[in-house]
């Protein structure tokens, strides 16, 4: 009987957290693609991933509100579909913990005012202004 009780309460606590949201920037579920600019680069193959419009938003809204700059300054410069190697999106910061999963997602730069701005974000919708971007995003391709 105790390891029914044991096993039962195991679950309930899986099932918890499982259904818990991110508390980070939501971008919400829109697969609207947005047509990107591409500059040249070796890894141009992943450029050509559309990014969804939403997602765009989002992060153009967070750009005004952090940095303070005229929304319609802001340009899309480039924008792909990634795969990050964990949960700190290549943003990780020194003493965080975060998921050991990759986690698909997308790196999209804006520039606003001629400074630029890397924002690495996840599908499932939080996302991170990459002031000092430490990790890579892995091969979409190699991961399937």
């Amino acid at each position: 009987m105790t390891r029914l009780r044991a096993s039962l309460c195991l679950l309930g606590a899986v099932v918890v957290s499982a259904c818990s949201v991110s508390a980070q920037s939501p971008v919400g579920p829109s697969r609207k693609p947005v047509p990107v600019d591409s500059t040249p680069k070796a890894d141009a193959a992943r450029s050509s991933q559309e990014v969804p419009a939403e997602v765009i938003d989002k992060l153009r809204a967070d750009l005004v509100q952090q940095k303070r700059v005229n929304a319609s300054a802001i340009k899309v410069i480039s924008a792909e579909s990634v795969i990050w190697p964990d949960g700190a999106l290549g943003c990780g910061r020194p003493g965080e913990m975060v998921t050991q999963a990759t986690v698909p997602g997308y790196r999209v730069e804006l520039e606003a005012d001629g400074q630029r701005y890397a924002y690495h974000a996840a599908e499932r919708g939080f996302f991170r202004l990459c002031e000092s971007p430490r990790g890579k995003a892995l091969d979409r391709e190699a991961v399937k």
